[in-house]
């Protein structure tokens, strides 16, 4: 169940009572006074005698937890957690797995603290000043304690309209952060402070002959989906015709025979998109009743201010024209919970670094040799690409972080935008670590894959984005790739079983063999989104993006030069701004963050000209049968 908490921890006391009460408006919320800390909280609590304990998000292993403690028949998630402090104080976050963010308060002691699951889904935003810690697992709710919004932070801005990872923590509020994940961060009368509770390792990679590895991940990943389905009700799957999202919707369906529903977007005017033939088969293979979204260009633009509205955030992703319907079209139906495939690539994709570890180790031609088996590398690939690869990979990935960092940073200036102010271009080159990876310990290989999976993704705040589009839908939204112990699994898999010049994720593919049909488990190729998301901002909401872009007054202006703006990206052609995919993502952030922006600006204000009206979203919802 997705939960909302928000508070003040203030030792000298001073905190606003009526603010806090009012941080979950309009939701009733509980408020809890407990001297230096005030809560506001809409779910349930675990409030007996001296401990509080509150979570947002859910825990996967409940049944486990109250097997070891020997709770009592039919105690709640807080109960639990509350049991378990009793139990093994701080030393019961490593036995939980799940998507959580968690307050705890012992009075006893005056003491407590807030904690986020190990990959971050869940989410625990904190700004501190004078004294006093404001926190919320959502950041609307935080902007609701603090007595004046803060500025736009200026690094994260530069960040988001360059399409680079936000850097670290940061958020695009100025003193506003994440809580990162896997970390704890203690609450007494003298101080709070930061420690991280849990981290990847590394270890050896497991030795199993490559069918005991496919059991292995099937196995894995079994438990992960089941651990997510609904027990009471059916189950939504966000499939397309990819592989890592039907790979979900088949294991769910060996789980939950009957119970698990396929939501689905078709694409009839973009053919590069559409996999409606893969999803036909699928749904006929798997016997899946559910929805099908037909869609075409439109509304775009107004997901955004949607989103934005609702969030105080601007919107990540470009797919919620579509996908918010069939999403409120299952919570219209009864369901509760929607399982993804978001994460395929990063856990079972090449581990790429590895031609860095061989090199390292004096193994220059098989370096080389592994360079030939990328996937994608085909039969005859290129000289010239080799070489690319080999440079990137190899030799570049075999440099010491002192070394590689600042040669990174000459390089820098000339991989961003053109059109970026000098203020900008430094936030960029101050704030960004693209090689952080490197400071983990471990082979190259591991520590890239690592540094992707607990952070890198987290970093680009996809978590956020889908509880809050499921939020907005009335649904939770799960995520059976990002499970601990299969990214464990995941981290010990022998690297060289992950490459294949002709496909990506063999060792999921090989997973998969007599569950999915060969149509989806062997295709290689992978739809891209460009020439929807294209179409929609040069078609539908096409005067939208001219008239917030070319806009004298604009508020990017502090950011680009709009000159150069509207030469690359609305007077040129797409190769010229570096191909349609770049040309999409840039537009889309430039247009996001002027909504935004302008919102920050004049918080009453509308994003768009009061003349200009948002297109309309061209979606068909279709019912389907199993």
């Amino acid at each position: 169940m997705t939960r909302r908490l928000a508070g003040v921890f203030d030792p000298s006391g001073r905190a606003d009572r009526s603010r806090v009460a009012l941080a979950l408006a309009p939701q009733r919320a509980r408020t809890v006074d407990l001297g230096p800390l005030l809560i506001a909280h809409d779910g349930p609590a675990a409030n007996g005698g001296e401990l509080l304990c509150l979570v947002d998000g859910q825990l996967d292993n409940a049944r486990e937890l109250a097997d070891d403690l020997g709770a009592p028949p039919g105690s709640t998630e807080e109960q639990l957690l509350a049991l378990a402090y009793e139990c093994w104080g701080r030393g019961m976050l490593a036995r939980l797995r799940g998507d959580f963010a968690v307050l705890l308060w012992d009075a006893r002691h005056g003491a407590g603290l807030l904690a986020r699951d190990q990959l971050g889904v869940g989410s625990i935003y904190l700004h501190e000043a004078s004294g006093r810690l404001c926190f919320a697992s959502e950041l609307r709710d935080l902007l609701a304690l603090l007595p004046t919004r803060p500025e736009p932070d200026r690094t994260g801005v530069a960040h988001w309209i360059a399409v680079s990872g936000r850097p670290g923590s940061g958020t695009l509020y100025a003193g506003v952060r994440r809580l990162n994940p896997g970390s704890v961060l203690l609450l007494d009368s003298s101080c709070t402070r930061e420690e991280r509770w849990w981290a990847p390792r590394f270890s050896e990679p497991l030795e199993l002959p490559p069918p005991e590895l496919a059991r292995s991940v099937r196995d894995a990943l079994t438990r992960a989906v089941s651990r997510r389905l609904d027990p009471d009700r059916h189950t939504a799957v966000l499939m397309s015709g990819g592989l890592d999202s039907a790979a979900v919707a088949a294991l769910a369906t060996e789980q939950a025979p009957g119970r698990i529903d396929a939501y689905t977007g078709v694409f009839p005017e973009h053919p590069l998109v559409d996999e409606s033939s893969l999803i036909e088969e699928l749904r006929a293979t798997l016997r899946l009743s559910g929805v099908t979204a037909e869609v075409r260009p439109g509304g775009l633009l107004a997901s955004a201010v949607e989103h934005q509205r609702a969030w105080e955030t601007p919107l990540v992703a470009w797919g919620d024209f579509w996908t918010l319907p069939l999403l409120r079209a299952a919570a219209a139906s009864g369901i509760r919970r929607t399982l993804g495939g978001d994460g395929g690539d990063e856990l079972f994709g090449a581990r790429s670094h590895l031609l860095a570890d061989r090199l390292r180790t004096g193994r220059a031609l098989r370096a080389l040799t592994l360079a030939l088996e990328l996937p994608g590398a085909g039969d005859r690939p290129a000289r010239r690409e080799v070489a690319r690869v080999f440079g990137e990979l190899a030799l570049a990935g075999a440099l010491p972080y002192r070394v590689h960092s600042p040669l990174r940073r000459l390089r820098q200036g000339s991989e961003v935008p053109t059109w970026l102010t000098p203020a900008s271009i430094r936030e960029l080159r101050d704030a960004a670590d693209p090689l952080a990876w490197k400071r983990l310990d471990g082979p190259r290989w591991w520590a890239h894959t690592a540094h992707g999976l607990t952070r890198g993704v987290e970093e680009t705040g996809v978590f956020e984005h889908q509880r809050q589009r499921g939020a907005l839908a009335g649904v939770q939204a799960r995520h059976p790739l990002f499970d601990l112990d299969l990214l464990e699994l995941g981290l010990r898999l022998a690297p060289e079983a992950s490459f294949d010049r002709h496909r990506n994720r063999p060792i999921l593919r090989a997973s998969m063999a007599g569950l999915l049909p060969d149509s989806v488990r062997l295709r290689p190729a992978k739809a891209w989104f460009d020439s929807l998301i294209v179409d929609c901002l040069t078609g539908p909401d096409g005067a939208a993006v001219h008239a917030l872009l070319c806009d004298p007054r604009a508020e990017l202006r502090a950011y680009v030069e709009l000159d150069g703006v509207r030469e690359v990206l609305l007077q040129g052609d797409y190769e010229r701004a570096g191909g349609p995919f770049r040309w999409m993502h840039q537009t889309w952030r430039l247009v996001t963050a002027e909504c935004w922006l302008r919102a920050q600006a004049d918080p009453g204000r509308d994003p768009l000209p009061r003349d200009l009206k948002l297109s309309a979203a061209s979606v068909r919802l279709q019912t389907s049968s199993a």
